[in-house]
């Protein structure tokens, strides 16, 4: 019985690893990047990263996954993965208007974001 009871912990645990949600990052826009690319290269870059949390909202829908992991550490997992995949983005999205804005892309100038420490600007 209790090797029965170490062999459905071990299943358990394994299967809560699997659990948590990967969504990916999103890079910072390098300085290469920020240089060579154009006006139409830009706007194809935001509607990638527009498409990336587009993703990120239809997977973060609720699942079998979420009761697993809630299982395992009450969902935590998926909440700080969520959240840090949504900052990349946000953070490539806001260096992608610098670019276009610099470039003359756009006459509008973005927004800072709410922590500048958090997101810099590729130089």
């Amino acid at each position: 019985m209790r090797k029965m009871l170490l062999v459905v912990g071990a299943c358990l645990l394994t299967l809560q690893g699997c659990a948590t949600k990967n969504y990916g990052r999103q890079g910072n826009l390098t300085s290469i990047e920020k240089e060579t690319m154009t006006c139409r290269e830009i706007q194809l870059e935001q509607a990638k990263v527009m498409g990336f949390t587009q993703y990120i909202d239809k997977e973060s829908a609720f699942d079998g996954r979420d009761v697993l992991a809630f299982l395992g550490d009450f969902g935590i997992g998926n909440a700080i993965e969520k959240d840090a995949a949504v900052d990349s983005a946000k953070q490539r999205h806001y260096q992608l208007e610098v670019a276009a804005y610099e470039k003359g892309c756009t006459t509008v100038k973005p927004e800072p974001l709410e922590d500048p420490l958090k997101y810099k600007s590729a130089s």
